[in-house]
């Protein structure tokens, strides 16, 4: 997968979970993402990292998070991370609390995967969301192993966030890093693009952390990160949840 130019005025660097060569210096997670100390336990096991293979362009990492939904089996991710550009991710597979390599809960295979029609069809990041519906492993469904996050729409875009990801670039997405921050508002660039502006948020997560997610209350998904300029590598931006996406979600088995 490669980089897309979605608003034809700056280059975005983490559409898919890893930066591009043309990003110039290797970014560094630095001082607002620090790592998460028990990635396995009870409040952060829900999150997770996804490997999938992209069949143009190979082997490829995003974040994801266990959510809570009728059927246990359902991983909330960005939409760039099964699918740009008409390249449907193969292969995808989520790997809750992964560690350094560790696999504590196991790995979950897909199954099947939704994303929004505005991003399957326009690619629009305003609604760049997916969902992958994985298999049950050895220890059950995806809820029985971890749990998973509720979601909420229509909230400030200047909530405080906890963003979650395995940045990819000098940390190698070994690990699960977080930062706490507030929305910024909204992205002026997004606005002419049919749906509500993408919110921004201070994080310095680098490519790997796309689809990790933004949390409110300490309990709630309300975001998950879709993008970052190549020119500004201490903000990252996700869709805002609202209407539209809060009936995707609710649609989800």
């Amino acid at each position: 997968m490669q980089v897309t130019c979605f608003l034809c005025a700056a280059v975005f660097v983490l559409v898919v979970g890893l930066f591009p060569a043309a990003a110039g210096a290797t970014p560094v997670a630095g001082a607002s993402s620090l790592p998460v100390a028990e990635a396995a336990n009870a409040e952060n096991r829900t999150n997770g990292k996804i490997f999938g293979f992209d069949p143009v362009d190979g082997p490829y990492t995003c974040s994801g998070t266990a959510l809570a939904t009728p059927s246990d089996s359902i991983v909330l991710t960005a939409g760039h991370c099964v699918v740009e550009g008409g390249h449907w991710g193969r292969d995808i597979r989520f790997v809750p609390a992964y560690d350094h390599g560790a696999h504590p809960y196991g790995s979950f295979v897909a199954e099947r995967v939704y994303t929004t029609s505005q991003w399957r069809h326009s690619n629009n990041p305003d609604f760049d969301v997916a969902a992958i519906q994985v298999r049950p492993n050895e220890l059950g469904t995806l809820g029985e192993a971890v749990g998973g996050r509720e979601w909420t729409t229509g909230r400030s875009r200047r909530s405080r966030f906890e963003i979650f990801g395995y940045p990819a670039a000098g940390l190698r997405g070994q690990s699960l890093r977080a930062c706490l921050t507030r929305g910024l508002g909204s992205d002026p660039l997004t606005n002419r693009l049919g749906g509500p502006p993408t919110v921004p948020g201070l994080c310095d997560m680098a490519g790997g952390a796309s689809g990790g997610a933004w949390v409110v209350g300490g309990r709630y998904v309300d975001g998950v990160t879709s993008y970052g300029y190549e020119h500004e590598h201490t903000r990252l931006y996700s869709p805002y949840f609202g209407e539209a996406v809060g009936r995707f979600l609710a649609s989800l088995p």
